[in-house]
């Protein structure tokens, strides 16, 4: 294991930004992980993993601590005697686009819809990541993690992840620090297609397609996402900045009469969940909005963009922005999906 001081984390992250970590090291498996650790505990550091950094954004001061990237590997398939489902156990440093295609190629249905999302397998449990109408939640069996309070290996199953709306026990304060090793998903062999997400119908509409195959719901999915987000070589983008906010019944009667076609969707406990990008777009004007290298993508105003040379200030200073004309024209408060580190 060998720890590196001083090291950028622009490259280390999609968005492209930030200062540098104090220190920095590499995981290959749990041993060296709890390696780690127990040097950040011992040299008394503040210590944090990263995957494949597409959902934070790094302070321009960097991070005064030690970064652990996890670098874990490999795949491993087992059928459940029922033959309607598998179970694969992934390890959290293995790209999540690339497990999707794994998936895909075997024939196991259940992630597809998930395809093109940026990061590693072990941000997905802690994320929740979404996308056209599926949830990582709805296909987690279990998760296997490094209690880092208590110094052991934790399996937790999908209920004691408490997922919720882009969130999880990840992302609750009061839970002390879990780091994840692995993830069980248990996935169909059979069809089972969801398709009533607008865009994927209405893709699938226009191929004039009733039964698509996973090949080409994927297929689909990457079609889609690239005309919804830039490309990544081009700029610096964590995608989607802020969640989609959810309001009350009384709160959404009140903003459709004041912005007639308002779109909705069901949420929990009868709660709306309202399209933040509609809202940018039509309510706010902010459609490509730019504040000195910073700016909301042409083509998905949910999404945040960051030019070269952009530093966190900027995009510090246009989310500011952003979110203050949101609640002073619509009375929401939006809550971002992008992690700070530093």
């Amino acid at each position: 294991m060998t720890i590196l001081e001083n090291v950028s984390l622009r490259d280390r992250t999609t968005f492209s930004v930030g200062g540098q970590a104090r220190f920095l090291v590499e995981v290959h498996d749990e041993t060296e992980l709890k390696d780690a650790v127990a040097y950040a505990k011992e040299k008394g550091l503040a210590y944090l993993p990263l995957g494949g950094g597409s959902n934070v954004l790094v302070s321009d001061d960097g991070y005064d601590g030690l970064i652990i990237v996890i670098h874990m590997k490999g795949i491993e398939r087992v059928d459940d005697p029922d033959g309607r489902h598998a179970r694969l156990f992934v390890s959290a440093g293995e790209d999540w686009d690339s497990f999707v295609a794994y998936a895909v190629k075997e024939s196991l249905w259940g992630v597809e819809n998930l395809s093109g999302i940026p990061g590693t397998v072990g941000a997905s449990p802690v994320q929740n990541i979404g996308a056209y109408g599926s949830e990582v939640k709805d296909t987690i069996e279990s998760v296997r993690a490094y209690d880092c309070e208590n110094e052991c290996i934790v399996e937790l199953s999908n209920a004691e992840c408490e997922f919720g709306y882009r969130t999880s026990i990840w992302k609750r304060e009061r839970v002390h620090p879990l780091i994840v090793t692995r993830v069980t998903y248990r996935l169909s062999r059979r069809a089972t297609p969801k398709l009533s997400y607008k865009d994927l119908a209405l893709y699938f509409e226009r191929e004039g397609v009733l039964n698509p195959s996973l090949e080409h719901i994927r297929s689909a999915v990457l079609e889609i996402r690239a005309g919804k987000f830039p490309d990544l070589s081009a700029v610096g983008t964590a995608g989607s900045f802020w969640k989609n906010p959810t309001v009350s019944q009384i709160v959404y009667r009140e903003l459709v009469l004041r912005y007639p076609g308002l779109p909705s969707f069901p949420a929990h406990d009868g709660a709306v969940k309202l399209p933040l990008a509609w809202i940018l777009d039509r309510v706010c004007n902010l459609r490509g909005h730019t504040h000195g290298r910073a700016a909301l993508y042409e083509n998905q105003p949910l999404v945040l963009i960051a030019f070269p040379g952009c530093t966190s200030f900027e995009i510090e200073s246009l989310v500011s922005h952003v979110s203050s004309l949101v609640h002073h024209t619509t009375g929401i408060v939006i809550e971002r999906e992008v992690v700070n580190i530093g």
